[in-house]
């Protein structure tokens, strides 16, 4: 019965959907833990679901090979400062294994239940969490860029560290679709609440436009010129003092609309125009909503093996792929940024005990404004590590931080005028078996009512020049502004 193979994983006439549901919480109902609920689905675009759940929790996931969409929260995860990704790791093991919370009715009280950890009801019928296949449990979220980062608006309520185990998953991979609900005994007798989300839904997968339109823009706020100068020029001081190799700095851009931002619109528009990158919404369950369009993996892990990209060393795409390529080629200053970052990821993954393979030279990564230097990773781990673990390895990679890392980053905390809170971190998902991608929360900006607050960033090492490299935090601020509807 697993989804990856089921011919029951093609779409099915809605009318079987609510008897499977009920099959499922019956199921749940006599259950201790939680039980996954799988319905056959229609593949449609993340901001269909994110329209019709607009006032949820909500975490979203958009790759070449994965649409995930998680609405509402079953189980929430938490970490807080130098611990934060054990303290998430720790907290999905001990669901995973259905640890109970000291609040939880003892289970020799409970004599009629199945004590499994977990169980899947796919398609009416009973399994194992396993036979859910693609469509199986995740974990969706990710950290703020360092401990304490997030601490201040417009970041309140993401934290340190956040990760949902959502009440509802949508999943595809292109070519099938699953909606999982997650369930637990104590939940499952409001079903009537289930019946009329499930309603929802099938309204949203029923397809139709999402308008893509914004409201006008009353405000453009890009930081000051002049501060960027001034900012540049102090680090590349520091650098002939020794005291860095790079800094990657970050300069931000408020943007306020006529009325609130249509946050499935964004997601419409930047998966029209940025369909190469990963498309990420972060809305935790208190204040605003993350959103990228992430052109970086830090870290992907399936089983043994794992994959790294490093991306650094930009110029503009002027429309002459080819001409730009060899300028950014030419480029020492920025293949000497490029460097930094394949050394540094390079000792992480052997520093956690995998062997590593990699190009000697870098490709060319070209995206819609801009084009990046990129020597992709393939590492095979001796030792299993979850992903969180390599990731709290990696970054920052001194793509987004800099180097040496712990000085970069007290740079960054020290000096920085807007926090970053989310910005050029780790955002993704996770399995029970540790398994995960994560992107780098680039090409980003964090929505909350009409207003929203912009990033991008650029690597300064010695020999930046102030000018260019505010013209290439211009470019990069193009894709989150014009998928807006401003224009740049």
């Amino acid at each position: 019965m697993n989804p990856a193979a089921s011919p029951r994983s093609e779409p099915l006439a809605p009318a079987p959907d609510w008897a499977w549901l009920d099959a499922g919480l019956a199921v749940a109902s006599r259950s201790d833990g939680l039980t996954y609920i799988a319905l056959p689905a229609p593949v449609v675009a993340a901001a269909a679901i994110v329209d019709e759940f607009r006032d949820q929790p909500l975490v979203s996931w958009s790759s070449a090979e994965l649409t995930i969409v998680g609405v509402g929260v079953a189980r929430e995860l938490r970490g807080t400062g130098r611990t934060r990704w054990a303290e998430v790791i720790a907290g999905a093991h001990a669901i995973a294994t259905n640890t109970p919370d000291p609040g939880d009715e003892p289970r020799d009280t409970m004599p009629t239940r199945d004590s499994a950890p977990s169980r899947a009801v796919i398609a009416g019928e009973v399994a194992a969490t396993s036979e859910l296949g693609f469509a199986r449990p995740r974990f969706l979220g990710g950290a703020a860029f360092a401990p304490g980062a997030a601490d201040r608006a417009p970041w309140i309520g993401f934290g340190d560290a956040w990760f949902a185990l959502p009440r509802w998953s949508y999943v595809h991979d292109g070519a099938r679709a699953f909606l999982v609900l997650a369930i637990d005994a104590r939940d499952a007798v409001a079903a009537d609440r289930w019946r009329e989300e499930l309603a929802i839904f099938r309204a949203a997968l029923a397809g139709g436009s999402i308008d893509r339109k914004q409201p006008p823009l009353v405000e453009l706020s890009p930081a000051p010129a002049e501060a960027w100068h001034r900012q540049v020029i102090e680090i590349t001081d520091a650098i002939e003092r020794g005291e860095h190799a790079k800094v990657v700095a970050a300069r931000t851009c408020s943007v306020q609309l006529g009325g609130p931002v249509r946050a499935a619109g964004l997601l419409a528009a930047l998966d029209d125009r940025h369909a190469e990158c990963v498309r990420v919404m972060i809305k935790p369950p208190r204040g605003g909503a993350l959103i990228a369009a992430s052109p970086e993996r830090l870290v992907r892990r399936d089983g043994d093996t794992v994959l790294c990209d490093a991306l650094a060393g930009s110029v503009a795409n002027s429309g002459d792929v080819t001409r730009a390529a060899a300028t950014l080629r030419a480029s020492t200053k920025d293949r000497r940024e490029h460097d930094l970052v394949v050394h540094a990821i390079r000792a992480a993954l052997e520093d956690a005990g995998a062997s590593v393979e990699a190009p000697a030279e870098p490709a060319i990564r070209a995206l819609r404004h801009v084009l990046h230097l990129h020597t992709p990773f393939v590492a095979t781990l001796r030792t299993p590590r979850h992903v969180l673990e390599l990731a709290a390895r990696l970054h920052p990679t001194p793509a987004v931080g800099g180097t040496p890392q712990a000085v970069a980053t007290e740079w960054i905390r020290t000096h920085e005028p807007a926090p970053r809170g989310w910005y050029a971190s780790p955002v993704g998902w996770f399995d029970l078996d540790g398994n995960g991608e994560l992107a780098v929360a680039l090409r980003s900006g964090v929505i909350d009512g009409s207003r929203a607050q912009l990033w991008a960033g650029a690597g300064i090492v010695a020999g930046s020049d102030p000018d260019r490299e505010l013209a290439e935090t211009e470019v990069k601020l193009r894709a989150m502004l014009n998928a807006l509807g401003v224009s740049s």
